[in-house]
Order: C-alpha cells, then sequence, then structure tokens
C-alpha cells in the first residue's frame, strides 16, 4: 500500500503579492527521508529570511496541563501526547517529527525571534471547548461523554493500545506488525478529498485555523514558513482568503512521508504516479 498509494504530505507556497507564506504539511512520525527534507527547507528558508512558525500546544499553567491531558486521553487513550506519538513511530518502524527539529536548536539560540511557536495555549483550547459546548448543539451531544472513564478504565481501540499490541510479540512478529502499520498508517495519515471532520474538528482544527489566520495576518514579516499539520492547509487559506481575496496558491510540491518496506524481490512492480 506504500508502494501503489503513497502518503505524500503538500508543501505549499501561498501569496497575496505583499507576503509569501510557504506552509510545509506535517504530520507526528514519518519517514526519515521526508524529516531531512524539511530540516534542509528550514535551514534554506532560514537563509532567505523567512521567520519559522511551529505547531505545538502550549500549557503554560497547571489549569492548561491538566486539560491538554485530559484531551489527549481522549484522542490516543494516553495524556502524554508526544510520547505516544513517538511510541507509535517506533513501533511501525518511523521517525518522530521533533527529534529532527533538534537540529534547528543552534539557530534558535542564535536567532530565537525568527522561530515562533504559533499555537494556542490550551487554556484557550478550554475555553473554546467550554464555548462549544454551551452554543453548538451538535457538538455537545457528540461530546457528553468526553472524560468520563468507561467501566473498568476500558482504551480498547486506543492509539496507546494498539502501541502495546504491536510491541508485543516476536521480533519476527514486530517487523510484519511494523510493515502493517505502515500500510494502515499510509491509508490513516494521507489528506483524502471529501473527509468528513471528526468530531474533535471544531476544537482541534477549526479553532487553532483561525488563531494561526490571524497571527499571519498580523505578522509584519513578509516571508513566513510554517511546519504545521497538513490537515489546517485548506481552512487555513480559506480564512485569508475572506480577509484578502488575493491570496493564492503559488506552488506546490508534494513529498512522502512514509516509505515503503525495505525489502528483495524477484519481481518488480511498476508504478505510475499520478500526482
Amino acid at each position: 500500500m506504500t508502494e501503489t498509494r503513497p502518503a505524500v504530505f503538500p508543501q505549499a507556497t501561498l501569496t497575496n503579492g505583499q507576503k509569501t507564506v510557504v506552509f510545509q504539511g506535517m504530520q507526528h512520525f514519518g519517514a526519515e527521508n521526508f524529516y531531512k527534507a524539511v530540516i534542509y527547507d528550514l535551514e534554506k528558508a532560514l537563509a532567505d529570511g523567512y521567520v519559522i512558525y511551529y505547531e505545538d500546544v502550549q500549557t503554560s499553567t497547571p489549569e492548561s496541563k491538566a486539560f491538554f491531558e485530559k484531551l489527549s486521553s481522549v484522542l490516543t487513550g494516553s495524556s502524554d501526547l508526544s510520547g505516544t506519538y513517538k511510541a507509535m513511530g517506533e513501533a511501525c518502524g518511523l521517525k518522530f517529527q521533533s527529534d529532527y527539529f533538534t537540529l534547528l536548536e543552534a539557530d534558535k539560540q542564535e536567532h530565537p525571534e525568527r522561530h515562533v511557536i504559533a499555537d494556542v495555549d490550551a487554556i484557550e483550547l478550554k475555553q473554546e471547548y467550554e464555548r462549544l459546548l454551551r452554543t453548538d448543539p451538535k457538538f455537545a451531544k457528540a461530546h457528553a461523554n468526553d472524560f468520563k472513564e468507561s467501566p473498568g478504565g476500558d482504551s480498547s481501540g486506543s492509539m496507546a493500545q494498539a502501541i502495546e499490541w504491536l510491541k508485543s510479540g516476536s521480533e519476527g512478529q514486530r517487523k510484519l506488525a511494523g510493515i502493517v502499520c505502515r500500510g494502515v498508517m499510509t491509508l490513516a495519515l494521507a489528506p483524502k478529498e471529501n473527509e468528513e471532520p471528526g468530531p474533535f474538528a471544531p476544537l482541534i482544527i477549526d479553532f487553532r485555523n483561525r488563531a494561526l489566520a490571524k497571527r499571519i495576518i498580523e505578522d509584519s514579516h513578509d516571508k513566513i514558513f510554517i511546519t504545521y499539520g497538513a490537515r489546517h492547509l485548506s481552512g487555513v487559506l480559506d480564512l485569508l482568503k475572506q480577509q484578502d481575496p488575493t491570496w493564492k496558491v503559488a506552488t506546490v510540491k508534494w513529498m512522502r512521508t512514509i516509505e515503503a518496506p525495505k525489502r528483495s524481490l524477484e519481481g518488480k512492480l511498476t508504478v505510475h504516479d499520478s500526482h
């Protein structure tokens, strides 16, 4: 599946004539070559005078940290979101994105103004979550049982449980599970046309899109390079166009985020790229 229908994410250059925004679609875990290519592009962007935006929900207070841990537990089955993504990547034979951003630490120390955590604080997520519960009946119905532990603490079907299953078994079984996992992740993570938004989309996608678009509009820099989840791209572009209809996509290049497992085959599969 990773060979015949590879997961490819966009790097889109957006412009309104006065400001240029490069939006690099990201995912939490993927192939090493993908992250190396992103870091190369980031280093080039820094040399060209870009400011870098990073995706990372902040937890500045005990209250915001507590809410984010609760939200992470609902989304993945674990309160440690980064740890869960890293463990999932390792179980699937993939790499964790944050490990590669450390390559930019020297520049962050020397030029902190060029590196911006552009995401919201979890306390803002909490406030928006509570607002949606009050004002959006559909959202309120879908989230009536959030943060309520099921009988026996069952987390069946959670990402955390899947990780434990992938880590169990013999070395051969783990290798096979990793191959299967990469195929499943290719299907699950790749952007899809006409995909129905998930129940948390108004909070973790739409709300954060509005915050990101507002930051882009208000930023005095004319060159911005954004590393954010690929699912944020279309929504952010729509919001920019609402403020200024001249915003457009100037260029797009597609980057493969999950590679097929290395293997020896007597026959060779011919793949015709549809992109």
